[in-house]
């Protein structure tokens, strides 16, 4: 099986160009780091960022939820949704060093509804954020002290999703959030999928997530304006599921987020004071995903980014 380093040359710059911009990164505070994890701008709007700060919520409940024994979140980036998991309380844990014989023993498995988790990124600048962020929920204040993550910053370390550096069959569930859409072709995405079959237990959990190219408004911008749509950033459900059970998994369920007619930040626009001056189209997405799909779950695959849970074989 193929690296990282074993891409092309152009694959290769892109990557590069990828690291240095979140190494580049020096904004603090909590909204900072939505806005960092958001890819949003210093001047969003009160209302986008508790939109967004709603996002990661469910997001990091779809991720995590269920989740026990040992856990893997990787490309944490600056450790957004993995600490919302666990400053929330859906599985009380630990941050356990990566570095030692993780998922070497038995003993290393928690109890039932509860997880110990490793943070894993390409940026060393993320991961110390993640790890400052980690300690500070020990202090007063901090979350709650019930489920807490132990301060260390050995619960984060740098690496790739293309060539991990864990033994074979080391977690119990694996979490990759906004990762394989940012990789620079569809072999680094398949890699990546293999990688992640190759480090969980059997019966481990995969959560990973895509854009969908068969979206309404990725139709619109593919067709209308002639942009260029192309995996791994856009893939299609039934090709994403492919991927999937090509690598060796079974998918569970769905989660499908962000039905805005006009996705990406409208608000951003000049124009938004006259085509949605009150947020309309954030509203109606959110209603969509609150109310509608709780019912209707096969409407999950009409939704621009789509989370997906399945099963190691």
């Amino acid at each position: 099986m193929g690296k990282s380093s074993d891409l092309p040359g152009p694959d290769t710059r892109l990557q590069r160009e990828e690291l240095d911009f979140w190494e580049c990164q020096t904004r603090c505070g909590d909204d900072a780091d939505l806005k960092m994890a958001r890819d949003l701008p210093d001047d969003a709007p009160d209302f986008i960022l508790k939109m967004m700060a709603e996002f990661e919520e469910e997001a990091a409940r779809f991720c995590f939820s269920g989740a026990c024994g040992v856990v893997l979140d990787a490309g944490c980036g600056n450790g957004n949704l993995l600490l919302r998991a666990l400053s929330n309380g859906y599985g009380r844990s630990e941050l356990m060093d990566a570095t030692g014989t993780i998922g070497a023993t038995e003993k290393l498995r928690s109890p039932p509804g509860h997880f110990r988790a490793v943070g894993m990124d390409f940026s060393r600048n993320m991961l110390s954020r993640a790890a400052l962020r980690a300690e500070s929920l020990h202090r007063p204040g901090g979350g709650d002290a019930t489920v807490c993550p132990a301060p260390t910053a050995a619960g984060f370390l740098q690496g790739s999703v293309t060539a991990l550096p864990f033994r074979d069959q080391s977690f119990d569930r694996v979490v990759s959030s906004g990762v394989l859409t940012c990789l620079p072709n569809p072999d680094a995405a398949l890699f990546a999928l293999q990688e992640f079959y190759r480090v969980l237990r059997p019966g481990g959990v995969l959560v990973v997530d895509f854009f969908s190219r068969i979206s309404h408004y990725t139709l619109l911008r593919k067709h209308l304006f002639r942009e260029r749509i192309s995996p791994p950033e856009y893939v299609s459900p039934a090709e994403f599921r492919a991927w999937l059970e090509d690598a060796g998994f079974a998918v569970l369920c769905h989660r499908g987020f962000d039905f805005k007619l006009f996705q990406g930040y409208l608000f951003m626009s000049r124009w938004r004071p006259l085509v949605d001056p009150g947020f309309v189209q954030e509203r109606v997405s959110r209603f969509l995903e609150r109310r509608v799909l709780p019912a209707r779950p096969g409407l999950n695959l009409f939704g621009y980014r789509i989370y997906v849970k399945c099963l190691k074989k």
